[in-house]
């Protein structure tokens, strides 16, 4: 009877690895979704900000944390902060996600994003990222919106055709760009990603 289960509990490993191995290799989606109820996942802080004029030998002040002050659901968001009043300066979170190599796929990032007001001026640009390059500088960045569209919660997107080369993974990004010569204070929640 052991034997019986044993042979059965393989068969079903080697069934569901070669079907998980068959989808990669001819194209199947995958789709990741984070809360940020657990902590960061897979997600990293960057930054591409100027440097601080009353202490030249220091950045500007930013970061990026979990927070409890305003959720799209759970109880966690992320707080995007930014000494913006040097005018200038991009902040976002990143990830790296595996992908079949020298593929052409389509990805399709959607994130909420919360203001505090609404504005009709654009006091900083709601910007995303798809590519195989970790991106680094402002310029790598699309720009999806404006920050103050709605006074709450809005969702943004970013849908992008990448071809993957040889290294098997690429990175998403997304975060937010400095217009305004202002401190700003942002959040996002219920990120989700599909590659296909």
């Amino acid at each position: 009877m052991n034997r019986k289960i044993l042979a059965g509990v393989a068969a079903i490993i080697v069934i569901s690895v070669l079907g998980a191995f068959y989808l990669y290799s001819t194209g199947g989606s995958q789709t990741m979704k984070e809360g940020f109820e657990n902590g960061l996942g897979e997600w990293v802080a960057d930054a591409d900000v100027p440097f601080n004029p009353e202490d030249p030998t220091r950045l500007v002040e930013w970061n990026i944390t979990r927070s409890t002050d305003v959720a799209s659901s759970g109880k966690y968001s992320l707080k995007l902060f930014i000494d913006g009043r040097q005018d200038d300066g991009t902040i976002w979170v990143e990830r790296k996600i595996p992908v079949r190599k020298n593929a052409r796929v389509n990805v399709s990032l959607s994130f909420n994003f919360y203001s505090g007001q609404e504005s009709f001026n654009t006091i900083a640009a709601v910007c995303a990222y798809a590519g195989v390059r970790n991106p680094e500088y402002e310029d790598d960045f699309s720009v999806v919106g404006n920050a103050n569209e709605v006074e709450g919660w809005k969702r943004y997107g970013l849908t992008a055709d990448v071809d993957t080369g040889s290294s098997g993974e690429m990175w998403v990004a997304l975060g937010i760009s400095v217009r305004w010569e202002t401190y700003m204070t942002y959040y996002v929640d219920d990120v989700e990603i599909e590659v296909r």
